[in-house]
């Protein structure tokens, strides 16, 4: 058996096992904070009154899947024994290859919410559903039919076995149903009630896929109790973070064994609930909390379930009690701007009414384009990167007091719409937390957000995904295609350092994306290799400021552009040059530097315009003109850029500087501006000879 050494278990009270949360009335909370110093946070742990001990549910922060699995206490030792249960689980293996299908309809989903969103005429999308969705979609059929084909043979199992086997064969026909139209009918295009369908289907194969395993899902916040007279541990109910659930699972110590059993009704899901009993063979369940999906600035995200108590009777396999009874294995998600399905709801969208409204664009005016469903919490403390493949933009902004959640939004750029591809999910306990939020990955193997985001996440087009860096060991990988986080590798020496993700600043080249440490170190992510290097820069770089520092790709002359000052300063206005191919740094110098300090203008985000050789900084200076760097003449100068007269109250950049990004759009010759704050969207055509382009 491998061992563990486990964090210190609370000390039980009698066969009472319980999470204590913050007593709220009626009204919406926040969680307490955790101590993230703790290897396992959230979970639950139960001792018996003989000293043995069972442990489940909980994030480990160091584990490869965020899990610390099932742990048993004998002879004094904690032990993870999730090996020694899937060994002995003749329906592990079946377990898997659903995981698989799971995985296949998961891409599936993403891949017709993509097309959707790019709003093509009729024919064109419905080539892409012949060509890219309904593949994708036979292969889940066929791989159900088999996997349902092996399960329905199944022999030699015991009892309990047999009837997972049965429920899981329940779930998968039910997606098949779902699934088998859509592969079926090609030809036809992808409607968002389909889209909604694939993702149901999803559901359904995860739901067999974890009642074929040997443990149950993971979860957060639920506690075990154990009862004396049946000998048995029981768990109910707890929060995933993307959604609360109310299955009812056992653990029998003497088999080393776990069954999940399903009364004819549950209480609701929720988790943060008290579980106790007084050894006669019964449960006693009270309290809890459920989401309130509050768009409120750092607002309560729970409430208390309220007032009922139930009671669960072990050898009957019965909950009984207050409120109304729900059907058991449920979810609930949170619901609005954090659901997917909330950007389903406006009309279709059409590329070509966009398109047409982008050629229509006034010069020197930024436009407001106004989306028609807004994400929210604020997306504050990070940037907006581009997408240059897809055609999108990606955000992930957040931590500190804004959005703590692990989804990354897309912005479609040829239908002027969010796309959320992920239910949202949040860090119990630690969201608004500032800096203190926790490490590793969570229950769907995503990374959590660090404090800020700032600018240590970048496209990568060799790769074609967007990079992480933020967290102090590892870098994360996020594919645009699916949708979600797909994998992630160790950094270099030289980009694991504390509170790395204030300073880490990632910047796109046609050599790959480059990393600029707080140290003067300079990295490039090598696509081919998975690997980061380390360049050998001539010179002394400075290093990367906290709040006030920025590079950009100068793509005329293959070099990196430098803008930094140190931390509560006013900017000298000096700019650095790194030649790329010579690696050889120089100072720039440029005229008008004496007039920066006095602007106070903010270097926490910039976009290089290729077609008017501008450096343009991401603010509006006093006097309403925009600040930006001349390339070819190496002078600090200002433009006269506009606003649509009605949007004139609603400015860009609206809201704190630190989450407002320009991106240039070479397809269009555009420049967009994002406010990640409230997730605005604006647009410029920059005409720089009509610009009244003079220095500063």
């Amino acid at each position: 058996m491998m061992t563990m050494r486990m964090p210190k278990p609370a000390p039980a009270v009698a066969i009472v096992a319980a999470i204590s949360l913050v007593s709220a009335g009626e009204k919406s909370f926040r969680l307490p904070e955790t101590d993230l110093k703790q290897r396992v946070i959230w979970g639950s742990t139960c001792e018996e009154p003989e000293g043995a001990g069972l442990a489940f549910g909980g994030e480990d922060q160091q584990a490869d899947d965020g899990q610390p699995h099932t742990r048993l206490k004998e002879a004094g030792v904690w032990g993870a024994i999730v090996a020694e249960l899937r060994g002995r689980n003749k329906l592990h293996l079946f377990c898997e290859r659903a995981m698989a299908i799971r995985q296949q309809q998961k891409n599936a989903a993403a891949c017709a919410r993509r097309i959707y969103f790019e709003g093509l005429p009729a024919a064109d999308e419905q080539k892409r559903v012949q060509a890219e969705l309904a593949p994708l979609q036979q292969e889940t059929v066929t791989a159900l039919g088999a996997l349902m084909a092996a399960l329905e043979q199944l022999r030699g199992v015991d009892g309990d076995e047999t009837a997972q086997a049965a429920f899981a064969l329940r779930l998968l026909r039910s997606a098949a149903e779902k699934v088998r139209p859509l592969a079926a009918t090609p030809a036809i295009g992808v409607t968002a009630d389909a889209v909604k369908g694939m993702d149901a289907a999803r559901i359904d194969i995860e739901k067999a896929a974890e009642a074929l395993d040997a443990e149950p899902p993971p979860r957060a916040l639920s506690p075990l109790v154990y009862d004396v007279q049946s000998k048995l541990y029981v768990l109910f109910g707890g929060d995933h973070c993307d959604y609360l659930t109310n299955d009812t699972w056992v653990f029998d110590a003497a088999k080393r064994k776990w069954f999940q059993r399903r009364p004819a009704n549950a209480p609701s899901p929720r988790a943060g609930h008290q579980l106790k009993a007084a050894g006669d063979g019964k449960v006693l369940l009270s309290g809890g909390y459920h989401y309130t999906s509050s768009t409120d600035y750092c607002g309560g995200q729970y409430m208390n379930v309220g007032a009922g108590d139930w009671v669960y009777d072990i050898a009957a396999n019965a909950w009984t009690g207050q409120g109304t009874a729900e059907h058991p294995d449920s979810r609930v998600y949170r619901t609005g701007p954090f659901h997917p399905d909330f950007f389903l709801a406006s009309p279709k969208p059409d590329a070509a009414a966009t398109g047409a409204r982008l050629r229509d664009l006034p010069v020197n005016a930024w436009v407001a384009l106004k989306p028609p469903l807004i994400p929210r919490l604020d997306r504050c403390w990070g940037a907006s990167i581009l997408d240059i493949d897809r055609d999108q933009v990606l955000v992930w902004a957040g931590g500190h007091s804004s959005h703590g959640g692990t989804d990354v939004l897309h912005y479609c750029l040829s239908t002027n719409r969010w796309v959320l591809y992920c239910p949202v999910e949040f860090p119990l306990g630690q969201l608004y937390a500032n800096t203190n939020y926790p490490n590793g990955v969570n229950f769907n193997v995503r990374p959590w957000i660090t404090g800020h985001t700032y600018q240590n996440y970048g496209y990568d087009a060799g790769a074609k995904k967007l990079l992480f860096t933020g967290q102090r060991q590892h870098y994360y990988f996020y594919d645009p295609d699916a949708g979600d986080w797909t994998s992630r590798a160790v950094k270099p020496a030289g980009m694991i350092y504390e509170a790395c993700f204030y300073t880490l600043t990632l910047c796109p080249t046609p050599q790959g994306t480059v990393c600029w440490t707080e140290h003067g170190k300079l990295f490039r992510f090598d696509a081919a290799g998975n690997v980061w290097t380390e360049l050998k820069v001539k010179g002394k770089l400075p290093g990367a400021s906290v709040d006030y520092s920025t590079l950009v790709y100068d793509s005329r002359r293959d070099r990196l552009l430098f803008f930094r000052c140190d931390y509560g300063k006013k900017y000298d206005g000096q700019v650095c040059a790194l030649d790329m191919k010579e690696l050889a740094l120089s100072a720039l110098t440029p005229a008008s530097m004496a007039a920066v300090a006095p602007a106070a203008f903010a270097i926490e985000h910039a976009c290089y315009d290729a077609e008017s050789d501008l450096a343009l900084m991401a603010t509006v200076l006093d006097s309403q003109r925009t600040p930006a760097y001349d390339c070819a003449g190496n002078r600090w100068v200002s433009l006269k850029v506009g606003f649509e007269a009605a949007e004139k109250k609603d400015m860009f950049p609206r809201g704190p500087r630190r989450c407002c990004s320009l991106l240039w759009d070479a397809r269009r010759k555009l420049i967009w501006g994002v406010d990640a704050y409230h997730c605005l969207v604006y647009v410029l055509r920059l005409d720089a000879k009509s610009a009244d382009v003079s220095g500063l």
